[in-house]
């Protein structure tokens, strides 16, 4: 589990600016095996105090502006990111300068700044593209949130793709978001939803995960990180799986 030095559930009437970069308390996760669920788990991370700077939480913290503050003698921590997620300073920077430099319309206008605008969105779409290994900008899709993006999914290529018979795989550790719109596509194509149970470490099961697929598979749909258990999946595993017997993934990585 995430240890911290503090949970914050609302703002004080007032906080103070603390000074960047303070030192982190070292933060285990939990992690689900690679191969199966009858593998042996990992060993929990060292609890050794020089550990601390290498963590992901240490290198990121510094560019977040939000976070350089103290709320009742406690350093801010903040877990509602599947809600609103923070912005780090290169994100507002960016935003800073499009509202200062090129603020216009995209695609809709042939003046220097909409065009400016639009060859900015469509450099951001490469660079995306480019960041997960997507063969072409053509591929990324910008939506509002990830619940927009899964209604896209489930109501554009689900309906079209799916049909009686077939199989959607989730495991019951998945957001309602990452559920319902696939309930409502199997109502109206006859498909038919898997759900993979949990083990006693109260994580996905990758055994059960891995015996449910078939060639009657289509679809598995996964979080990565789970913000309400802690677990971690192997994407790249369950992705080579489902790709065994011809079905695609799509992953809740909020």
């Amino acid at each position: 589990m995430v240890t911290m030095e503090s949970f914050v559930l609302k703002l004080p009437p007032s906080f103070r600016i603390i000074k960047q970069n303070p030192n982190c308390t070292n933060r285990t996760f939990r992690t689900v095996p690679f191969a199966s669920a009858t593998a042996p788990a990992p060993a929990p991370a060292s609890t050794d105090s020089q550990l601390g700077p290498g963590s992901l939480g240490y290198l990121t913290r510094p560019d977040f502006p939000i976070l350089h503050q103290e709320l009742n003698g406690k350093r801010l921590v903040y877990l509602d990111n599947a809600a609103t997620s923070q912005k780090p300073e290169p994100v507002l920077n960016a935003l800073r300068n499009y509202y200062e430099a090129y603020n216009s319309n995209v695609h809709r206008g042939i003046h220097y700044l909409s065009a400016k605008a639009t060859d900015e969105y469509e450099l951001a779409r490469q660079k995306i593209a480019n960041f997960i290994n997507a063969s072409e900008g053509r591929e990324i899709v910008f939506t509002r949130n990830a619940t927009e993006a899964i209604n896209l999914v489930a109501y554009s290529w689900g309906m079209s793709n799916l049909k009686k018979g077939d199989e959607v795989v989730l495991t019951i550790a998945e957001h309602h978001s990452s559920i319902v719109p696939w309930q409502f596509v199997a109502q109206k194509t006859g498909a038919v939803l898997k759900f993979v149970s949990l083990t006693e470490d109260e994580v996905p099961d990758l055994g059960k995960l891995r015996e449910t697929l078939s060639r009657q598979t289509k679809l598995v749909v996964v979080h990565h990180v789970s913000n309400v258990l802690a677990s971690v999946l192997p994407i790249d595993e369950i992705v080579s799986w489902a790709h065994e017997v011809g079905a695609k993934v799509l992953v809740d990585a909020c």
